[in-house]
């Protein structure tokens, strides 16, 4: 990996802990970093043209709160950001997935992304109301999906770039 690409890994890490401990509170500060991941891109049009990806993430997490998987105190603008910054790894930090094949790709989802809402859970930023062990499960398949189904659409998307 690049230097850009380990720097950008590093800083999506400290933007997770930050969006997902802070939540609401620090929002301006989740949003100022991601205009300065923009600042210093590599690939700017292609990270503006696969920021939609991030709109199918937040509908995939407002439906998990309407069917009643997640509950939020208030709602949560931090997980838009989040979503935003980790749809921008995908081409940058995370792109060595694209030579993932799908198994590894389904398998990485349902563990890396049930785990990291799971994470979430422990530090307070989401409910569960429907226990640990079902939504778990839940997000397990549902990320088995998500992951491989972002990261061909972020390669499709740069690719036109």
């Amino acid at each position: 990996m690049s230097k850009w690409q380990w720097t950008q890994l590093l800083a999506f890490e400290g933007f997770w802990l930050l969006a997902v401990a802070g939540q609401n509170s620090w929002s301006g500060l989740t949003a100022l970093l991601l205009g300065v991941h923009f600042m210093f891109t590599p690939s700017r049009r292609a990270d503006v043209r696969v920021l939609w990806l991030a709109l199918l993430g937040m509908a995939v997490d407002l439906l998990l709160t309407l069917t009643g998987v997640f509950a939020f105190d208030h709602w949560p603008l931090w997980l838009g950001l989040l979503w935003v910054g980790f749809v921008l790894t995908l081409g940058h930090s995370l792109h060595w997935m694209r030579r993932f094949s799908l198994w590894l790709l389904m398998i990485t989802g349902a563990l890396a992304g049930a785990g990291s809402y799971l994470a979430g859970w422990q530090l307070g930023a989401v409910s569960l109301p429907l226990g640990f062990w079902p939504s778990a499960m839940i997000l397990a398949l549902l990320w088995s999906a998500l992951l491989p189904l972002l990261v061909r659409l972020d390669q499709r998307l740069r690719r036109e770039a």
